[in-house]
């Protein structure tokens, strides 16, 4: 999952480029932080399945990311609301995409050996 970073790091460099004092190493700790959460999601989640209360773990899995990554965003960057959150929607849509460029690349690479 340490290969979600250094795909993350131009996307979050793209929203932030004009921002003075933000550098690479702060959108790496961003990183390495919201992957950090979504592991912690991932194993309440499991948690809450295994427990029989899947619809609670429905409602975190659609509900926990968008909320995490604007007070993440906020704090990390000290944005605004408007700010964080216009991020926060551009982030989910970043995310899938990278997530999604992930799965493909540890597709390939299973493939190739």
């Amino acid at each position: 999952s340490f290969l979600l970073v250094p795909m993350s790091l131009p996307f979050l460099w793209l929203m932030f480029f004009w921002k003075r004092g933000i550098t690479m190493y702060d959108h790496a700790v961003f990183s390495l932080y919201a992957l950090s959460f979504m592991a912690l999601l991932v194993i309440v989640v499991s948690l809450l399945g295994m427990a029989g209360l899947s619809a609670a773990a429905g409602i975190l899995v659609c509900v926990a990311p968008p909320i995490h990554m604007f007070v993440q965003l906020r704090g990390a960057y000290r944005l605004r609301k408007r700010s964080a959150l216009w991020r926060t929607i551009v982030l989910l849509f970043v995310s899938l995409g990278v997530f999604v460029l992930y799965l493909l690349t540890i597709l390939t690479l299973s493939v190739a050996m």
